[in-house]
């Protein structure tokens, strides 16, 4: 029982923890700067298993049910930011007495922070442990696949594919899925000559590993290629979930909190930086899910905040009641879901 709470529960409720800090971090202290009150700043939902009052009267706690967090600001009603009457508001301290610019920049600020937060680990991995880079010199060629039957060699280095210069295997990767069930023209290096031959590309293979490198990376160019790894992740996680939409791609792949869970453990056992990589995807896709325009997540209050800008004001509250159980339900049904795959995934 020990063994299961330190490696597998102790994981996952220091990973969420941190990162649910970092959202919540993002928009207590945006608000702070725009001269919001704000009142609760929870770690968890539920009740209440311990905290403090700091000096400017913001209770800072750790609450039962530990999937998530949230900032009450003062004027809000609950944790879900709804509107309180004005009986004891004090305008100036209000959160739905702010501009629309800066309520704006204040729903913004979570989703923002755990961008930064996933940046910085990128940086700080890249830096510090060293970008890790597929090579395409051939490490491994697997029998009876399309690189053996070409006569392809260990230590062959594929430098074009169809006249597509290669780097890496992941640009080897983006030409073959191009070129699926054709026939293309690979050009490679061996003992120092340049050589080529028509190989066939089926289900989206031809048969070779290449030779894994690390090179840690100075702070310049830490910051570029963490950059650009932030937004082929992005990229990555966007397609994926249109695909979902789209019906291109199967559900199975969509895991809730035992997933996670199982995940932390994983990661958290094979050292800090396996889970500092798992944080980063975590927290990034954290800010991404956020952001979308689903009612009661900050996408949501943002696409709100669109609609009162172009009506020229805020929706009526019955309005606002049916908008937000909508959002609840789809939330609620999303969680439902994520977590009948991850029963499914332990049964099987």
């Amino acid at each position: 029982m020990f063994d299961v709470l330190f490696n597998a529960v102790l994981p996952f409720l220091i990973i969420l923890t941190v990162l649910v800090f970092v959202h919540e971090l993002g928009h207590y202290w945006v608000a702070i700067k725009n001269g919001v009150k704000v009142e609760t700043f929870s770690i968890g939902f539920g009740y209440e298993l311990f905290g403090f009052n700091d000096k400017s009267g913001t209770r800072w706690k750790f609450s039962l049910i530990p999937l998530g967090g949230y900032v009450k600001m003062h004027g809000d009603l609950d944790a879900a930011s709804s509107k309180k009457s004005e009986e004891g508001v004090d305008p100036k301290l209000s959160f739905h007495n702010k501009s629309l610019k800066q309520r704006s920049l204040i729903l913004f600020a979570g989703p923002a922070a755990n961008f930064i937060f996933s940046f910085i680990i990128l940086v700080f991995i890249n830096s510090f442990f060293g970008h890790t880079i597929t090579k395409p010199i051939i490490s491994e060629i697997e029998p009876g696949m399309s690189a053996s039957e070409a006569g392809l060699r260990v230590g062959d280095i594929i430098v074009k594919l169809n006249d597509e210069e290669i780097s890496d295997l992941i640009s080897l990767k983006q030409v073959v899925d191009k070129n699926n069930n054709k026939d293309v023209k690979i050009t490679y290096s061996r003992d120092s000559k340049i050589n080529s031959t028509i190989i066939s590309i089926r289900d989206n293979r031809i048969g070779i590993r290449g030779t894994v490198e690390t090179e840690k990376l100075d702070l310049f160019n830490s910051l570029i290629k963490s950059g650009s790894q932030i937004y082929f992740f992005v990229k990555v996680t966007l397609v994926g979930i249109f695909e979902m939409l789209t019906g291109t791609r199967g559900t199975e792949d969509l895991g809730g909190p035992i997933r996670i869970a199982e995940l932390s453990a994983d990661f958290w056992s094979k050292g800090i930086q396996s889970t500092l990589w798992f944080m980063m995807i975590i927290s990034l896709n954290l800010g991404l899910i956020n952001l979308f325009p689903i009612p009661m997540l900050d996408g949501g209050h943002l696409l709100l905040n669109l609609v009162e800008f172009v009506k020229g004001s805020p929706l009526e509250k019955k309005s606002l009641e049916i908008i937000h159980t909508f959002g609840l339900i789809i939330l609620l049904s999303l969680m439902v879901f994520a977590t009948y795959n991850d029963v499914l995934r332990i049964i099987k």
